[in-house]
């Protein structure tokens, strides 16, 4: 790490080069102690001051002023200026006496030509100056100190709007047209500063009159009395409209700029604008603000704010205008604002990456161990964890694997396992000798007929396969196995083959990873890119690949499981829900996300809420597990909820904070039981089936006793009761023999790929869950129960999801109001039970060999439905049974499923 010393501008840090320790000692200790707010408060004001000095800001003020003189209020004051347009050079002398005279019995505030009539005498003139009518000259009219001038506007943006009541010109001083109008109008002196005219009454504000009406006599004493006439000329080719902030379309004279002129003085609303000790102020509220936004929200938030607060300085600079008059330096405040922030910005972000540095350096390395084992293209041993992958899988006596560099010759080795270098026979190692140009001729393994690795191992074999991919060799595996391995295992060569094809793959992968990294780690390619410092954002972005590995295993993990699980916090808050049980919760309609754990427990384990309270206080205080029978609402099934508390370790370290109660929360797996029921109502079913059998000769010998105990019995009957009590206890005898080893045969509920089930109760449960289903779709669900009670050996998780998969088809496939059909049907062939399920449905069908090729596997499955189809057509080959179908276009589909089973009555009857 640099010890340079280094100086912080505008609140970054840049390092400058340190040449003496001296310089160093000096200024280390104003480094460490320097304060970044005044620094970055006074850089800004400095650049923003010497910014608007240079003009840099004039255009923006300017084009914020034109802006804002655009949205100006509606209500307008009266106009206390009258112009009169006229044509200055065809007018006849006498006319503009009578043009005046005219004007004078109105009684005007104050009458001003902006231009001297043409071709009038001197002597006319000071008549009409004597008259009080303020006439403007041209400069090369003017002729003493005593002139008005007419000075022409200015047009550029900076100075659009701006006024000079005076002019000095050759040491000579001039009052303006306008300025000197409005002073005798008013009677006062003549204003001295520069000052902007006010426009924000808005176009057509002035009344404008022709000078032919004036003439006529056309006039009213409300349109002149106490206002301002000027006189001057209309629009024309040699007097083009001006530009104001006003609109375009206004259109605005020489004459109109200087109606507003006069009006604005008239009013005494000159605009004026902010002076250095105003604009100082200005500033220091502005760092006041950034001061609080700082503090309050950070620089996290920064394009917001400056949003906002440039959003924020429009409208205080359109609100000063139309309510003060007072004309905001809008653009340096801004920009004041925004370079403010910047830099506010900049220095967070060199402090975070210093941060990040720090932290980078002190622990990538660490969590780099931790989180996941290195990477095969990174590892410093790859060919080490080639033989630990060959040799833990492929069950191999020795092994050995060589290299080849490039394009050279020659194999080096580079590992082996139980034996070395010095164990090849073949010294050479030549690519172009056998057995290694055999091999790569072959493409695959060979199994040696000559030794390879010296002194073999009795009744071993030795092999040698390639490395190769995308055309590149790049080394050898060698090996020995046992022989009876080869012999017994036919697809030891093909898992060989495979595995060296991968191999391959991965060495090919890394050297191209090692020769990007040296390319992009060469100082020239990096000076291309200006990637010239070495970053450690590269660690970061190691270990954040890592940490993403990880989590993705993790999560990947959780959603996987089988069992429906909920990871609640110590708070009751939902931190995770895998996928199986997100599938539970929608069907079930549940709102788990707004519940929390011990709302979980109440509603899925049927329970008052107090008393799942009692249940996670238990657990908080004990650490044990707690499981409960559960069911969900629109769910079929049987569940079993188990809850258990997340513990932490007992001993934290230094560095992290207490865990309350020492649990990190509460884990809800919901187990799915429903086949373990299934099972037990099986066994129940069998064991009341033997049951009321057994019943039945019972009460056969009991009758058969008592009426042989009575009286009036002959001797011959009472013998033949005895007969007959002593055959219905034999006969009940054998049925419980034979019954016992039947129920034996089903006592582990873990064979559930072989298990007796009725047949009966099968068709009856997919009765009552397909009839609702159907019915929404307009369909009906009928069963033919059969008279016969047979049982088939079946897995029990399968046979409800294969009956179901048919059930689709038929349903896909049926016509509106039509009719889904099951029926039973058993049959005896030789030593064999059949027991026989039919599918029939009144449908719109399909082409016979269609469907035969879709169950045969010779055809496309084109829908997820027949996809299934084909599977259970297989799986009722695996439990000896046969499936076949029927179909024909217009009359639907039929189904047979032909399941080995047998009778329980027969069963019980033939007992021996």
């Amino acid at each position: 790490m640099s010890l340079r010393p280094t100086i912080s501008f505008a609140g970054g840090v840049e390092s400058v080069p340190s040449y003496f320790g001296l310089m160093h000692m000096l200024l280390a200790p104003l480094n460490r102690w320097r304060l970044a707010g005044p620094w970055i408060v006074l850089i800004s004001l400095a650049a923003i001051w010497l910014a608007s000095a240079l003009g840099a800001f004039q255009l923006a003020d300017a084009w914020a002023y034109w802006q804002f003189h655009r949205l100006n209020p509606v209500d307008r004051p009266t106009p206390q200026v009258l112009l009169v347009e006229a044509d200055f050079e065809q007018r006849q002398q006498a006319e503009w006496f009578e043009l005046v005279e005219r004007l004078e019995q109105f009684e005007p505030a104050s009458i001003g030509f902006l231009h001297q009539p043409a071709e009038i005498s001197d002597t006319n003139l000071e008549k009409l100056l004597e008259a009080g009518v303020v006439i403007g000259q041209t400069s090369a009219q003017a002729s003493g100190g005593n002139s008005v001038l007419t000075l022409p506007p200015s047009q550029t943006l900076d100075r659009l709007g701006m006024h000079r009541p005076q002019a000095i010109d050759e040491g000579e001083r001039y009052l303006s047209t306008e300025a000197a109008v409005a002073s005798r109008a008013q009677g006062a002196a003549v204003a001295e500063n520069t000052f902007m005219i006010d426009f924000r009454p808005g176009m057509n504000y002035l009344p404008v009159i022709q000078a032919e009406r004036v003439l006529r006599g056309d006039l009213t004493r409300d349109l002149i009395s106490g206002r301002v006439v000027l006189v001057g000329r209309s629009l024309d080719p040699t007097n083009p409209p001006l530009l104001t902030p006003l609109p375009e379309e206004a259109n605005i004279s020489r004459l109109a700029y200087a109606g507003y002129t006069v009006d604005t003085l008239l009013r005494e609303l000159p605009l004026r604008h902010t002076n250095w000790w105003q604009n100082l102020l200005l500033s220091f509220a502005v760092v006041g603000v950034a001061a609080i936004l700082y503090f309050r929200l950070g620089v996290r938030r920064s394009l917001g704010i400056a949003i906002g607060s440039v959003t924020t300085l429009l409208v205080a600079g359109w609100l000063c205008l139309h309510l003060l008059g007072i004309v905001l330096p809008v653009a340096e405040l801004i920009a004041f604002h925004l370079l403010l922030w910047y830099l506010l910005s900049r220095r967070e972000q060199r402090l975070e990456s210093a941060t990040v540095r720090k932290l980078l350096r002190a622990s990538s390395s660490r969590m780099h161990d931790r989180l996941l084992p290195s990477d095969f293209n990174a590892s410093q041993d790859p060919w080490g964890q080639i033989i630990l992958l060959t040799t833990q899988i492929l069950n191999l006596d020795r092994a050995i694997l060589l290299e080849r560099q490039g394009s050279a010759k020659y194999l080096r080795e580079v590992k082996a396992y139980r034996c070395s270098i010095e164990d090849i026979d073949e010294r050479r190692r030549d690519l172009e000798r056998s057995p290694y140009s055999t091999a790569v001729e072959e493409g695959g393994p060979i199994v040696l007929s000559k030794t390879f690795l010296k002194d073999p191992l009795t009744g071993s074999r030795q092999f040698i396969v390639p490395l190769a991919f995308n055309g590149q060799l790049l080394g050898f595996l060698c090996g020995e196995v046992a022989e009876e391995i080869l012999e017994n295992n036919p697809m030891y060569l093909p898992l060989l083959r495979d595995f060296s094809n991968q191999i391959g793959e991965l060495l090919y992968h890394r050297r191209l990873l090692q020769a990007r990294q040296r390319s992009d780690a060469s100082q020239w390619r990096r000076l291309m890119r200006l990637d010239s410092v070495e970053s450690e954002y590269d660690s970061l972005s190691e270990v954040s690949q890592l940490f993403e590995r990880r989590l993705s295993l993790l999560e990947n993990v959780f959603n996987s499981l089988h069992t429906s699980t909920i990871l609640y916090d110590l708070f009751g808050q939902v931190m995770q829900v895998n996928r199986k049980m997100e599938e539970l919760i929608r069907r079930s309609g549940l709102s788990v996300f707004t519940m929390t754990a011990a709302d979980a427990i109440s509603t899925l384990g049927g329970m008052p809420l107090s008393v799942a309270r009692e249940h996670l206080q238990h657990m908080i205080l004990t650490d044990e597990s707690l499981t409960f029978a559960a069911n969900l609402p629109g769910v079929e099934g049987a569940f079993s909820l188990n809850v258990r508390p997340l513990k932490s370790p007992e001993v934290q370290s230094a560095g992290q904070f207490a865990i309350p109660f020492r649990i990190h929360g509460f884990l809800l797996e919901l187990v799915d039981v429903t086949h373990l029921v299934r099972l037990e109502r099986l066994k129940d079913e069998l064991g009341n089936k033997v049951n009321a059998e057994l019943r039945n000769q019972l009460e056969a010998a009991l009758l058969a006793a008592e009426l042989g105990r009575m009286e009036d019995v002959a001797a011959v009957d009472k013998a033949a009761f005895g007969e007959l009590v002593e055959r219905k206890l034999q006969q009940m005898s054998r049925t419980l023999t034979r019954s016992q080893n039947i129920i034996n045969s089903v006592q582990d509920i873990s064979r559930l790929s072989d298990f007796p089930v009725n047949v009966t109760v099968l068709a009856e449960d997919m009765a009552r869950r397909w009839a609702p289903r159907l019915a929404s779709r307009e369909l009906a669900f009928e069963l033919e129960r059969p008279p016969f009670n047979a049982f088939v050996r079946v897995d029990v998780t399968q046979i409800e999801n294969s009956l179901d998969a048919v059930v689709v088809v038929l349903a896909d496939d049926a016509s509106p109001g039509g009719v889904i059909r099951l029926s039973l049907e058993e049959r005896q062939a030789g030593d064999i039970f059949w027991t026989t399920f039919i599918f029939e449905n009144s449908g719109y069908g399909m082409p016979e060999e269609r469907l035969q090729a879709a169950m045969q596997g010779t055809a496309r499955v084109t829908t997820p439905a027949m996809h299934r189809l084909r599977q259970v057509v297989n799986q009722v080959a695996l439990w000896g049974g046969k499936m076949t179908a029927t179909t024909a276009i217009g009359q639907g589909i039929r189904f047979e499923i032909q399941l080995p089973g047998f009778s329980l009555d027969d069963e019980l009857a033939n007992a021996p």
